[in-house]
């Protein structure tokens, strides 16, 4: 939302700086988003909550301002206008829910022309076009009061005006020169034989004023916010009108925004004032009084508050304030404000008024037992997960950051069930939580992939998201990938076995499992508990995201890592040489390599390591055999080892491998 500080200046008397006013209102809850100076005038930008309607008119932005500073509002109702009840066409209302108020006002004789100047200079730095003093004059009323006005020339209505819905195959020619088709969610205004404006967003070409009209039909009403919200979606329009109907206006200032625009067209346009009409019941301000307790107020925000400064505050505010006892207030809000209908509204007013920078920063009390469960708890996971993170980028991998919110289509695509979906969501595409860390991991990498990146390495740590029998649950994960040509699933495996031993899991081992999206993938387990998985991303997958390198993708359980995971200990290092010998093996691919490394580490107690070194492929070798060449290595922490006792040990190893069912050595 714009507005001019010299519009401003109409109503309030404000001798500070812009600068420091923009700064003061940002304090005070109205976000400023920029300040422009404009010419003499300047101009600020700022945002505005959907709770506050009163900020979209400059009587309510002036009555902020004036709140804020401690100045008083030189603000007058309009005058009223006399003249016979007009009854050359009546006015209906089809349904009380889209409309339940309509207020016309019709004048003679009104000579179109350019805008005044002022007028003119006020549209325009709050954002508007001057179009002619007719139209200017709704404009400069719409902005001043905060509830739209339309003018139809009022030669061009053909019989009755009825507020209704559209009918199916309706043709709707906007002022914007553009025709859109009309359906049932669209309101309307019509007369007997045509459509004539889009209720609360915009009027049509065919009643449009122009330099000919010589007569003014002037329209004021209170629509459905969410008639009008969902028919300008539907005909594609966003308006300054629909901006304010969307937001409920009020029905009292309607009446204000009506009679000044008339008022200002006989005024300014030379118009003679023929009379009014309406239809419908004015909807009444839906307020009830609040108890304010002085002492609950200073409890709650932690500060004491002078009596008279909280009932001045109140006052500036618009409310009504009466007092009950020396402690307690009665207060009635201000009809404008539809936000305020609780004790803690009140609360937060006074607060944000007052100045939120002079509420004193205080430490929060909370039990032993509390802080006892935050440092047992979320402090330990908190500790943990930065370790994990630590050895991830110790292990080469970089960090990524992905949205928790995915498109229903994405799951899809990747065979993932959306078992928390969002009600309501923003977008489309952020429609259902996470159940994975997949989608966004493939997404990093596409990314770096179409950007000539290859040989990639990157992890995340973050919730996933779930249903478990006693509802939602968050599950921390971490997630692992290799992405590129050169990559391969064994660099990646070994990785996790390099966690896992950080972490001091023992007894871990991977088995062959089955998942969605992946082949050659292997389970990660700990007893009969399944951890997490490895994989390498299907053809099909690939192709689907249109990645253009391999991918190799872990995901596993963060709360299960920390659970398994035990006290990191440490002994001294031997001071002695290692000596090493080499085995070549052929290998049945049935038999398991964490096999072969169980009957070596049995054999004996001076094994310091065991890598394979060498990989075989050749005619001679059966296709149902790996061969490879494993390097062993002796050492001991009490003496240097002689070749014999090392010969002796290393023999004994090839004698228990050489009767092991589905080992040849070679």
């Amino acid at each position: 939302m714009r507005f001019s500080l010299n519009f401003i200046k109409e109503f309030l008397d404000i001798k500070i700086e812009p600068e420091r006013l923009s700064q003061v209102l940002t304090m005070a809850g109205m976000e400023v988003e920029s300040l422009q100076k404009l010419g003499s005038d300047w101009v600020f930008d700022i945002e505005v909550t959907t709770n506050r309607y009163d900020w979209l008119s400059i009587t309510g932005i002036s009555r902020e301002i004036a709140a804020v500073l401690g100045k008083k509002l030189k603000l007058k109702e309009p005058p009223a206008l006399t003249g016979k009840i007009y009854k050359a066409r009546s006015i209906k209302i089809e349904d009380s829910q889209d409309c339940p108020y309509y207020i016309a006002k019709v004048l003679r004789q009104a000579k179109v022309a350019p805008g005044d100047l002022k007028v003119q200079q006020f549209l325009a730095n709050c954002g508007l076009t001057s179009v002619n003093n007719v139209v200017d004059i709704t404009n400069y009323c719409m902005l001043k009061w905060g509830n739209p006005l339309h003018a139809f020339d009022e030669d061009k209505i053909e019989g009755n005006v009825c507020v209704r819905r559209a009918r199916k195959g309706e043709i709707f020619l906007g002022i914007d020169d553009k025709e859109r088709e009309l359906t049932g969610q669209n309101l309307v205004i019509a007369d007997d034989k045509k459509v004539i404006a889009l209720a609360g967003v915009m009027g049509s070409k065919n009643t449009e004023v122009t330099s000919q009209t010589k007569n003014v039909f002037l329209e004021a009403a209170v629509f459905s916010p969410l008639t009008v919200r969902r028919s300008r979606r539907a005909a594609g329009l966003d308006t300054e009108a629909s901006y304010r109907f969307e937001r409920m206006v009020s029905s009292d200032n309607l009446e204000c925004a009506c009679r000044e625009a008339a008022f200002l067209m006989v005024k300014k346009c030379s118009g003679i004032y023929a009379g009014g009409c309406f239809s419908g019941k004015k909807p009444a301000a839906k307020r009830k009084e609040i108890i304010l307790d002085l002492d609950k107020l200073s409890g709650y925000l932690g500060l004491m508050y002078p009596k008279a400064k909280v009932k001045k505050i109140l006052v500036s505010l618009g409310c009504r304030v009466r007092e009950v006892s020396s402690k307690v207030f009665s207060i009635m809000p201000p009809r404008l404000r539809f936000d305020i209908g609780k004790e803690v509204d009140v609360y937060e007013e006074v607060s944000r008024i007052f100045g939120y920078d002079k509420i004193p920063s205080r430490i929060p009390f909370l039990p032993a037992s509390a802080c006892a469960k935050i440092q047992a708890g979320g402090q330990q996971s908190y500790c943990f997960n930065n370790k994990l993170k630590d050895y991830a980028a110790l292990l080469g991998f970089k960090e990524i950051v992905t949205y928790s919110v995915e498109s229903k289509e994405d799951l899809a695509r990747l065979q993932e069930e959306a078992t928390v979906r969002i009600i309501n969501p923003l977008r489309k595409q952020e429609a259902s939580l996470r159940p994975s860390l997949l989608s966004g991991m493939l997404g990093c990498l596409r990314h770096n992939f179409n950007r000539g990146m290859n040989e990639l390495k990157f992890f995340e740590l973050a919730d996933t998201y779930g249903l478990g029998k006693s509802g939602f649950l968050e599950i921390p994960s971490l997630a692992l990938a290799f992405g590129g040509n050169n990559q391969d699933f064994f660099l990646l495996k070994g990785s996790v076995e390099l966690l896992m031993k950080f972490l001091n899991i023992e007894g871990y081992y991977f088995k062959e499992a089955e998942m969605d999206n992946f082949t050659n993938s292997l389970a990660l387990c700990v007893g009969e508990d399944v951890l997490g998985f490895v994989g390498k991303l299907d053809q099909a997958v690939k192709k689907d995201f249109d990645l253009k390198g391999e991918v190799f993708f872990c995901q596993i359980n963060a709360g299960s890592l920390q659970k398994k995971s035990s006290q990191a200990f440490f002994k001294q290092f031997s001071a002695y040489p290692v000596v090493s010998r080499d085995i070549s093996i052929a290998l049945c691919r049935d038999v398991r390599f964490k096999e072969i490394e169980k009957i070596i580490r049995s054999k004996v107690n001076y094994l310091s390591d065991l890598q394979v070194v060498d990989v075989y492929k050749d005619k001679n070798i059966p296709s149902n055999q790996s061969a490879f060449t494993l390097r062993i290595f002796y050492q001991s922490p009490e003496k240097t080892l002689s070749s014999e006792e090392v010969d002796f040990f290393h023999n004994d190893i090839r004698k228990a491998l050489s009767s092991y069912k589905g080992v040849v050595l070679r």
